[in-house]
């Protein structure tokens, strides 16, 4: 049977027949080899945990904050992906996902005219969420973009018809899994990419919508578990499209895991404490904090400018010394930058001094800072035109220099910020010290600044008045009774334009 046959087959399983999957007294599965799970007295397993903390997310439990916090992010995720129609990374998975998955018409790629599978939708859309790297950001053991589960739970409660409230719900579920996971274990540390933290949100959410039972859950988070590991050359030396499509693979192998779940395939138990206890480093008394009450979603960064998470601070403040030596660039003999050591190793290694690709330029430390002291700002028209590498940016380049902030370090341990000092020729200085950027949970992104972003990329893709329909839909997201409504929104014309 062709792959994209059995697909075909389980999304009909799932939308149709779950009900002929039940005793009548609900607490049979037919036809599985599931696990015994706990019922004998035998603790539960991490991952049936899991499903019990999926399935007990209800919109009518859930925190005021948290569901505001819920219809901000999806507003910026929406956002980040109409910039990126019709960029080349998109375009290549648009036309692909067609030969991988079929001609299905079930889902919405956002920004383009063409419907396509469940599978196809979502890996597009995940390409176009993350390909500006101005999506959302939490900041556990490590950065994770938890925006990248969303197209997943968009294309899943359009294809099942569902509310508003309930897209709330597997948002909820898929955010809060992926970075409570990400709290509980640092994946760089052991050579993986953050993004294996989503490998255990995306089985809650295909679980949660489809309405699968508990055991059915806890499997397809096994399977998912299990295969979620990617490596994180993915974000190394010269970065290329991969760093796009990263999620967006992990999220459609997700779904398929689900599917072989509910139809009864059986996963394993334990992976997130085989890597753990067997990937050096070794992490004694490890767990993963599912205290319903204790939501992360209010804590999401948001980013200002189209650049890595670490560097919001350095273009902020970079933005703020381009007045004060407009005109004077060339007589700059030094600029030294003071952050943190872990940032230093990601956004200040050889390569970035030297990048070849735009994805490497936009986790530049010294690109993006001379981008901003030329500029005044750091946009994504900047990368999409090769600004980085001008002549006059790379001159700057060769003036930076990067070392610890003590200061910084001293006052907060775990921040973001960063304190840059410009020598001139003459011997004069400027100094600029951010502690906290714009966009960080302890410095929120205004609901002005939040529309200015979203009306930017959308109004290109799907006009003002379109881009303004969609705000006020996700604005009034618990009330909608069909998700439909706000998918068919977000289709294109056909007349993309590159960001």
């Amino acid at each position: 049977m062709k792959r994209r046959n059995f697909l075909a087959g389980t999304a009909a399983a799932i939308s149709t027949g779950f009900a002929s999957s039940f005793r009548p007294d609900g607490c049979g599965f037919v036809g599985s080899a599931l696990a015994a799970g706990d019922g004998d007295g035998r603790k539960a397993t991490l991952e049936q945990k899991f499903a019990d903390f999926a399935l007990s997310i209800t919109y009518e439990a859930l925190p005021a904050d948290v569901i505001a916090a819920a219809k901000r992010v999806l507003l910026d995720t929406l956002g980040c992906a109409f910039g990126s129609v019709g960029s080349e990374p998109a375009n290549i998975a648009e036309t692909t996902i067609r030969k991988t998955f079929g001609d299905g018409d079930t889902a919405t790629v956002i920004g383009y005219p063409r419907s396509a599978s469940v599978e196809g939708a979502l890996f597009v859309n995940g390409v176009l969420v993350r390909s500006l790297d101005l999506n959302d950001t939490y900041i556990g053991t490590e950065p994770l973009h938890p925006s990248e589960v969303l197209p997943t739970a968009l294309a899943l409660c359009e294809e099942n018809g569902r509310t508003g409230r309930d897209l709330i719900e597997a948002m909820v579920a898929g955010y809060e899994a992926s970075m409570r996971v990400n709290d509980a274990i640092s994946f760089i540390e052991r050579g993986f990419h953050p993004l294996c933290a989503a490998s255990y949100g995306i089985p809650l959410i295909a679980g949660k919508i489809w309405g699968l039972p508990r055991q059915a859950i806890a499997n397809a988070v096994g399977i998912s578990g299990a295969r979620g590991f990617t490596s994180f050359v993915v974000n190394s030396g010269a970065i290329s499209m991969m760093k796009a499509m990263g999620l967006a693979a992990t999220a459609a192998d997700g779904v398929f895991a689900t599917r072989l779940a509910a139809q009864g395939f059986t996963g394993p138990s334990g992976t997130l404490e085989w890597l753990a206890s067997k990937m050096k480093p070794a992490k004694e008394g490890f767990a993963v904090d599912l205290e319903l009450a204790r939501y992360r979603l209010p804590r999401v960064a948001f980013k200002r400018f189209p650049i890595q998470i670490e560097l919001q601070a350095v273009a902020e403040a970079g933005a703020s010394l381009a007045a004060k030596i407009k005109g004077r660039a060339q007589d700059i003999r030094a600029i030294t930058v003071e952050t943190y050591p872990g940032i230093i190793e990601r956004v200040a290694d050889p390569a970035k001094f030297k990048p070849q690709t735009k994805g490497t330029a936009d986790h530049s430390l010294p690109v993006c800072l001379a981008m901003a002291l030329l500029d005044g700002d750091v946009t994504v028209a900047q990368f999409e035109t090769d600004r980085w590498r001008a002549q006059d940016v790379m001159a700057l380049v060769e003036k930076t220099s990067v070392k610890p902030g003590e200061s910084l370090i001293a006052k907060l341990p775990k921040g973001r910020g960063t304190s840059i000092e410009i020598v001139f020729a003459d011997g004069q200085s400027l100094r600029e010290t951010v502690e906290v950027p714009e966009g960080d949970a302890e410095r929120p992104l205004s609901r002005a600044s939040l529309e200015r972003k979203f009306m930017n990329f959308a109004v290109p893709v799907v006009s003002k008045a379109g881009a303004e329909r969609v705000m006020s839909l996700v604005d009034g997201l618990q009330q909608l009774k069909d998700v439909r409504e706000l998918t068919r929104a977000l289709r294109g014309t056909g007349k993309q334009n590159p960001a």
